[in-house]
């Protein structure tokens, strides 16, 4: 630590030990734009989100709570958004081996992104854990998460499945292993984020190559349904050929 760091760090442990009077009188000396920058602080906390109910999230859109994917029943108002703030990427790899688009003569509903037997897959938001399973024929071990953002994030061909069905879990905590079980060809993580039970391109709202998300925000602004009206009625199971639905997005500046 250097000599000005050393100081700094003085400076923050006195002013922590003084009394509310002393700091008091500090700050009433202080400069004119250190105070607009406490007050820009209030501001800003004062309109920070809220703590999310995780034991039911997203209640405001969904109404039900199932095992199948595609069995997501609700409906998501138009110009609704999805919060993406409080992310974690669920892997550090940058190297994205298949894309989401057509595949094959399908939809390939998600990314492929490279990882190696055993490596950590995170939670991307807090939530809550809606199915743990394994198909043989699609995803192997997978888990789908529900997200108080109106997001559900599904990850696929998993080595193993460190969360349980109803598990309550929050961003970065290790939910599995990188695998290459059920139907693949090498060591990946198969990563989708779905609003209702549909699939919505991960690369509108994550970086891989910048480890980021891409906005603030991602704004739906056609209304959903998945209910009365079945909107996966072209849809087989939702393992083998979910079906594509568009969105537009907004920047968020």
């Amino acid at each position: 630590m250097n000599y000005i760091s050393k100081t700094i760090a003085t400076a923050f442990i006195g002013l922590i030990s003084m009394s509310a009077t002393a700091q008091d009188l500090i700050a009433s000396k202080a400069p004119a734009d250190t105070k607009l920058k406490d007050i820009q602080l209030i501001q800003f906390n004062a309109f920070a989100p809220q703590t999310a109910d995780l034991d039911n999230p997203a209640a405001n859109i969904y109404s039900n709570w199932t095992r199948t994917i595609s069995d997501a029943q609700g409906i998501v108002p138009a110009n609704y958004k999805v919060d993406l703030r409080g992310f974690h990427m669920p892997t550090p790899s940058r190297q994205i081996n298949s894309p989401y688009g057509r595949r094959w003569g399908r939809l390939h509903a998600g990314l492929d992104i490279k990882v190696y037997l055993g490596d950590t897959i995170r939670a991307a938001f807090d939530g809550k854990v809606r199915i743990v399973k394994y198909n043989a024929k699609g995803y192997g071990y997978y888990v789908v998460i529900r997200h108080p953002n109106g997001l559900e994030t599904l990850y696929g061909h998993l080595s193993k499945q460190l969360v349980k069905e109803d598990q309550i879990v929050r961003a970065g905590d290790v939910i599995g292993l990188g695998g290459n079980t059920g139907r693949s060809f090498g060591s990946h993580l198969h990563f989708e984020t779905r609003l209702l039970g549909q699939p919505v391109d991960p690369a509108f709202m994550f970086d891989f190559v910048n480890q980021d998300v891409t906005n603030d925000f991602y704004t739906v602004v056609k209304p959903m349904t998945n209910g009365n009206t079945n909107v996966m009625a072209n849809a087989k199971k939702e393992e083998e050929r979910p079906t594509q639905v568009n969105f537009i997005q907004f920047n968020r500046r």
